[in-house]
């Protein structure tokens, strides 16, 4: 048995029916250089084969008494592939926005609680010869990282790849705990609980009150000072309020389309920037010519969360929830690309040192403390305050970059060919943009609740634009394919 940390907890019991909290992966497989024997049968059998090595996939809830602490993970004695691994055809002609059509009618449902919590789905009739598998996994079982180690299990690196021997289920399976054994370590749980409490209080309310107290009241917009930063990348201040920050209900909507990663890295190189401020930046024009069209466009930038993992590398591969959000000034008030890209390397070269000033480990210790039903409360109480604008929103929506392979995957010895993120909207923050690099390309993955972002598709459109807007703006031109090809030929 292993308990849910305090954030992995968190993420189980915010959700509600018009928020699941499920992540996930589209992963678009290539049918013309697939072997003979590929099909569904060969990719079940080769999650089946594969099973021991991705424990929690085996593993379902045993929550406690009154849902006063987190919940256990116990090895489920009932477990059935079958249950988790289906098998999809979309209707002819089988077009991509079919396909995440399909996506986002599976990700508006919460996963069963009573099995392991996640689900996976091979999908044929996609067009010019693949097939797409669709996995979810409960952000309570893993994060973008730890999501992204868990389907490099599945994956290979050649056609041909040999699954190591299983060594077989263990003999000491996990036993589902007597209510009275569950009721008595409620109880001492609680009591460790109460005195960390008090602890954590002690060295953190200060802070905890200034980083909140920008968000309630009257709608001042003054910035907050975190202690010790001078900077005004150490202030917290509320986002301006748009249609991203609504409640939301289960409807989604989802687009997903791989951008040129080289284009990225030669913008990256021009300017003098990270990829990942050319990312932020790309983001900002799209942002900002989708609010001009609907003419929302705010007088202040917007803002984004950004999720920052602080798993350790011996931590690798355990699955769970180790990161931190920081927070990103998006100028949507800046009509140059070029000034866009500017403020961000400014504003992303002062994230480190404002991470410093919460540090995450601080930021886990408080997750780890309020009882689980309470933060059942807590979502619906959020629920509410948003609804009625009675909360400022400290963000305006998530951009994830999350780091993938550099180099071809197989799956049952089919090519890999994108391997689009799926994400969470959630009240308050009704869009979710992620990346996911692989090979030459970044796939990106927009989800979103449908009322909020109805025309997902024109938003992907607006993201090839802005980024083909920043290249001209920084004059570089992308090789054509074919020299590229033939470069590396030549190398």
């Amino acid at each position: 048995m292993k308990q849910l940390s305090g954030l992995d907890s968190a993420f189980l019991n915010l959700e509600t029916a018009d928020a699941p909290m499920h992540v996930g992966c589209v992963s678009v497989l290539d049918l013309k250089r697939a072997p003979a024997n590929f099909g569904f049968a060969a990719v079940r059998a080769r999650i089946a084969e594969r099973l021991y090595l991705l424990p929690i996939l085996r593993r379902r809830l045993v929550t406690m008494p009154l849902n006063l602490i987190p919940a256990f993970w116990i090895d489920d004695p009932d477990f059935r592939l079958g249950d988790h691994v289906q098998r999809l055809t979309l209707k002819a002609p089988g077009r991509d926005r079919q396909l995440a059509e399909l996506v986002a009618e599976l990700i508006s449902k919460p996963l069963d609680r009573s099995r392991p919590l996640w689900a996976f789905y091979y999908v044929e009739g996609l067009s010019r010869q693949r097939v797409a598998c669709i996995s979810l996994i409960h952000h309570a079982c893993s994060d973008g990282i730890a999501s992204a180690q868990l389907l490099g299990k599945l994956l290979d690196l050649t056609p041909h790849a040999v699954t190591p021997a299983d060594p077989g289920i263990p003999a000491d399976m996990d036993e589902v705990p007597l209510a009275i054994d569950r009721l008595l370590f409620t109880a001492r749980e609680l009591w460790r609980r109460q005195r960390a409490l008090v602890q954590v209080v002690r060295e953190n309310a200060a802070l905890a009150w200034q980083l909140t107290r920008p968000f309630f009241g009257s709608g001042e917009t003054t910035s907050m000072e975190l202690p010790g930063e001078e900077s005004s990348a150490g202030r917290l201040r509320p986002a301006p309020r748009t249609r991203f920050n609504a409640t939301i209900d289960a409807n989604r909507s989802y687009a997903c389309r791989s951008l040129s990663l080289a284009r990225m890295k030669a913008i990256k190189k021009a300017l003098h920037i990270t990829v990942n401020d050319v990312l932020l930046a790309v983001c900002a024009g799209a942002l900002r010519a989708y609010l001009l069209e609907k003419n929302e466009l705010p007088e202040r930038p917007l803002t984004a969360a950004v999720p920052v993992s602080v798993r350790a590398r011996a931590q690798r591969g355990e699955g769970g929830n180790r990161l931190t959000m920081l927070s990103a000034d998006l100028p949507t008030h800046l009509a140059d690309p070029l000034a866009r890209a500017a403020a961000i390397a400014l504003g992303t070269a002062h994230l480190k040192t404002s991470h410093r000033a919460v540090p995450a480990k601080t930021l886990m210790d408080w997750m780890e403390l309020p009882a689980p039903a309470l933060m059942g409360s807590a979502a619906r109480l959020y629920e509410s305050f948003v609804n009625r604008d009675l909360l400022h929103p400290p963000f305006n929506l998530v951009i994830s970059n999350v780091p993938g392979p550099p180099v071809p995957l197989y799956l049952a010895g089919a090519p890999l060919l994108a391997n689009y993120p799926i994400s969470i909207p959630y009240h308050g923050l009704a869009f979710n943009l992620t990346v996911l690099s692989y090979c030459d390309q970044l796939d990106v993955g927009l989800t979103a609740h449908r009322g909020t972002v109805p025309d997902i598709e024109h938003l992907m459109d607006l993201l090839e634009g802005s980024l083909q807007e920043l290249a001209t703006a920084a004059n570089v031109v992308e090789q054509p394919k074919r020299l590229r090809r033939q470069m590396r030929t030549a190398r």
